[in-house]
């Protein structure tokens, strides 16, 4: 029997504090999201190839920056607060004006044997959503904000995700995964 991922969960994101090869890299400690709906991560690759004597003789890529595109079931004022850095008056409004910070965006794939995959990526910015509502007729209709964004590798170390499978040898950091942005041992 195959192992297939079938579902979703923990959205989490956390702000990114320092990033540089003197003092390492530092996140606020994570925040978890509404719930999830989708998460895609599509990557790009920058590919050369040498030819000689008439052929390709070498190639090799370089991973450039990846674009993410997610689906919550909601998108609080708090999240905007975190995720574009707007600021929230006194009075409980909302303003629009904001400094994106980077932040890392974790979460969790379920798979069909009961295991699950966990994921950071680690240094990004998201864009503000797309508004749209609709009013309400004969049925119900949920709205779900949306939001992309770009990742890039970080400065410190120059990664830009780590990946933890409770089917690899050795991963125990599931139970812990969302409580810090991940920090390889040596």
């Amino acid at each position: 029997m195959g192992k297939y991922a079938t579902g979703l969960k923990n959205f989490h994101v956390a702000k990114q504090l320092t990033d540089n090869k003197t003092d390492g890299v530092t996140y606020d400690t994570p925040v978890k999201l509404s719930e999830a709906v989708s998460a895609s991560v599509e990557p790009n690759v920058a590919t050369g190839r040498l030819p000689g004597d008439n052929r390709i003789v070498a190639t090799d890529t370089k991973f450039n920056y990846a674009t993410v595109n997610i689906t919550s079931t909601s998108l609080t004022a708090e999240d905007e607060v975190l995720l574009f850095g707007k600021t929230m008056g006194s009075d409980g409004v909302l303003k629009s004006k904001g400094n994106i910070p980077y932040v890392a965006f974790g979460y969790e794939v379920t798979f069909n044997d009961g295991s699950s995959e966990f994921w950071w990526l680690l240094k990004g910015k998201f864009q503000e959503p797309s508004n749209s509502k609709n009013t309400q007729g004969d049925s119900i209709e949920f709205s779900q904000p949306s939001i992309s964004g770009e990742f890039i590798p970080r400065d410190f170390d120059e990664e830009w995700k780590f990946v933890g499978n409770e089917s690899n040898a050795g991963f125990t950091a599931g139970a812990t995964w969302f409580d810090a942005v991940y920090v390889p041992t040596p």
